[in-house]
């Protein structure tokens, strides 16, 4: 009943509603007047909005969806091109390999008027073997053709007293480097916790002893004291070196014992030992050192070496004067023992950076008592393109006497990188010897060299 009362409530209610139309004509309804304007300006903004072509396209079929690609152009292929493989000669000289020139030109005279030159070209060959993730071994190979006209014994030519005219070529460095050599016996969390504590090396290097093993001299005319310690700077020699844990560094090694040449003339050979600081203390602090102990046989000229024999020589200007070699050509065996100790301390001051080192050493040769020492005082500009330097050396061997000189050096950089891969100068360097082994040997030599090393 009630739903009948309704339905028949609302049928008379909608037909009894009166009409109403637009001005052009069209009917509307009463009460919704504006809604209904609404709705048709709405309408009428659709119809306009659709272009004739879209209002012509017939409906999608039922089910059918767009392309979301259409009007995309598929990009071409691009041909994968293989590198050509490189011949193992290329991939020898090419890759991990680094190569350095050298030229030096230097011109020595002494009070007595006796003036000496020594000209040379050189290079330096690095050469590293790699996999994907390691370093496995490298090889160093460092010489020089040289030509001298005279000789005076100056600290980085003492090779050169039996040498004048030209020597075709002199081998400084070569040696071959293998890293991590008890690799393929560790497990892999083995091999993490040891690397770099087992490495192999053979081959000619600086003694390993003292602050050289740390210091390339090789173009400087300041030396260290193992040209005059042991008769020679570097030697034959193979054993082990690497890091004995975060504070201290290691090297273990037998040597030959013979100098420049590999020879086996009677001598035993030496046992060197030297533990020194990590490079963190290098790094964070500007400190080096070390202890180092040696001791076997090696071969000696003389015990007394080096003895002079006066010659007469063409100087540079083509008049013969009196000059002093030294007698090599009697070497025997001749029991060393050495001890030493030896640091470097760096510490930048407000206009530059000053460097002091120190070599102690003592021991004997055969049985005479031998003591070594060395000070050095280095000054370098900020500007890296100037420094000036001081060195007190002294040797004392019981039953010969003394040798000291007083160095002073000034140099002048064109170029001075800081690795020592880029180095371009000129040195004076005064020598005055204060005592003297051999009465005979001049007692200030002068010094003027030309480096390049790039």
């Amino acid at each position: 009943m009630l739903a009948s009362t309704h339905d028949a409530r609302m049928a008379n209610n909608f037909s009894g509603l009166d009409t109403y139309a637009w001005t052009d004509g069209t009917a509307m309804m009463p009460g919704n007047g504006k809604r209904a304007k609404v709705l048709g300006l709405i309408c009428i903004a659709v119809a306009l909005g659709r272009s004739p072509a879209q209002a012509q396209q017939p409906p999608p079929a039922k089910g059918s969806q767009e392309d979301p690609f259409v009007g995309l152009t598929e990009k071409p292929e691009t041909p994968v091109t293989v590198p050509p493989t490189r011949s193992w000669i290329r991939a020898l000289l090419t890759e991990n390999f680094g190569y350095r020139k050298e030229i030096m030109s230097q011109f020595t005279s002494s009070e007595e008027g006796n003036r000496a030159s020594r000209q040379s070209v050189g290079f330096e060959v690095l050469k590293k073997f790699s996999t994907d993730t390691a370093t496995v071994a490298s090889f160093n190979i460092q010489g020089r053709f040289v030509r001298r006209d005279g000789f005076n014994p100056v600290q980085n030519d003492m090779e050169g007293a039996n040498r004048a005219g030209w020597f075709f070529f002199e081998y400084h460095n070569f040696y071959l480097d293998l890293y991590n050599v008890l690799n393929p016996l560790l497990g892999s969390k083995q091999r993490g916790q040891q690397v770099g504590r087992f490495n192999v090396r053979a081959g000619r290097f600086y003694v390993p002893f003292g602050l050289n093993l740390q210091t390339d001299t090789h173009g400087t005319v300041l030396q260290l004291s193992n040209d005059r310690n042991f008769g020679f700077e570097r030697d034959w020699y193979t054993g082990f070196w690497g890091t004995l844990n975060k504070h201290l560094n290691y090297d273990a090694y037998y040597l030959a014992g013979s100098g420049y040449d590999l020879a086996f003339k009677g001598q035993r050979g030496l046992g060197a030992l030297r533990l020194s600081l990590s490079n963190k203390y290098r790094s964070e602090n500007g400190l080096e050192g070390g202890v180092s102990i040696l001791g076997g046989e090696r071969l000696s000229m003389d015990r007394k070496s080096p003895r002079p024999i006066e010659t007469r020589r063409a100087g540079l200007d083509g008049r013969y004067r009196r000059a002093v070699s030294m007698d090599r050509e009697s070497p025997r065996p001749i029991e060393t023992r050495r001890a030493g100790l030896d640091g470097r301390y760096r510490r930048a001051v407000p206009t530059g950076l000053l460097t002091l080192t120190s070599e102690f050493s003592g021991g004997s040769d055969a049985r005479n008592r031998v003591f070594t020492q060395l000070h050095q005082a280095e000054y370098l500009h900020a500007s890296r393109r100037w420094d000036v330097a001081t060195q007190y050396r002294r040797f004392r061997e019981t039953g010969s006497g003394v040798d000291a000189s007083l160095i002073g050096e000034f140099s002048w950089y064109f170029r001075n990188d800081a690795g020592n891969s880029n180095l371009h100068w000129i040195k004076l360097n005064i020598e005055r010897r204060l005592e003297r082994i051999q009465p005979s040997a001049s007692r200030t030599v002068f010094t003027l060299q030309y480096y390049f090393y790039r």
